[in-house]
């Protein structure tokens, strides 16, 4: 397996990085998917749905050809908020990397590189209105393609981001991960991180039923 590192953004990675951003965020929208398929009221809507259409119509072909789109409707339902959380960083953070990310040395951002080309990304900067007038990162859009997953891509960048914390003089890493992403959840309690609480981040992921684990990690004293 040929080796892989971890490296600060440069200019010409906007390419690579950008259209890994929006497969790997869309990626998430089956999970949601299938997170909406669980929720009892999807359970209620596609079987009261096709069974009242029966009753009203007598129709069993057109009660059957209905569940196809209800289905649908649950996909749009769940890929909404995670479309709309997508857009709206293409037209802040992800606009502008360099501005954002790497203008600051309080925030930065990382790649990493296989074979010359960009496999994974991370990035992180100051929280915004920090509780207990505490010095907290927060890391931000970690991913990694899909072929080169398994292989602790994830992992490693996601301790880089932690050794910066340290060197920066950070108390606390924080993040927040959808309810329903394992994968990432495994990473980051692997390395140290605990779940501070469980909200939904904003009314359209309420509607979904979708929420958010929202993660701390204490950053041990350089000194």
């Amino acid at each position: 397996m040929a080796p892989y590192h971890i490296r600060k953004y440069q200019d010409q990675d906007r390419e690579a990085v950008i259209d890994m951003f929006i497969k790997g965020t869309l990626y998430l929208v089956s999970f949601g998917f299938f997170h909406q398929l669980k929720q009892p009221r999807s359970f209620l809507l596609l079987l009261g749905g096709p069974g009242a259409l029966f009753l009203g119509s007598g129709s069993l072909l057109l009660s059957l050809l209905a569940l196809p789109g209800l289905l649908a409707f649950l996909w749009l339902v769940a890929r909404y908020p995670i479309k709309n959380y997508l857009d709206h960083a293409l037209r802040t953070d992800m606009s502008d990397i360099r501005k954002f990310y790497l203008n600051d040395r309080g925030s930065c951002f990382w790649v990493a590189e296989k074979e010359g080309q960009v496999v994974g990304m991370v990035c992180a900067c100051p929280q915004k209105m920090a509780p207990g007038g505490q010095k907290r990162l927060e890391l931000l859009h970690l991913s990694v393609r899909q072929e080169h997953r398994g292989q602790g891509m994830a992992k490693s960048l996601t301790q880089t981001v932690l050794q910066f914390a340290q060197d920066q003089g950070y108390d606390a890493v924080v993040l927040s991960t959808l309810s329903f992403n394992n994968a990432a959840q495994r990473v980051y309690e692997q390395l140290g991180f605990w779940k501070a609480r469980e909200a939904f981040d904003s009314l359209k992921w309420r509607v979904t039923g979708m929420t958010f684990f929202y993660y701390e990690y204490s950053v041990p004293s350089s000194h």
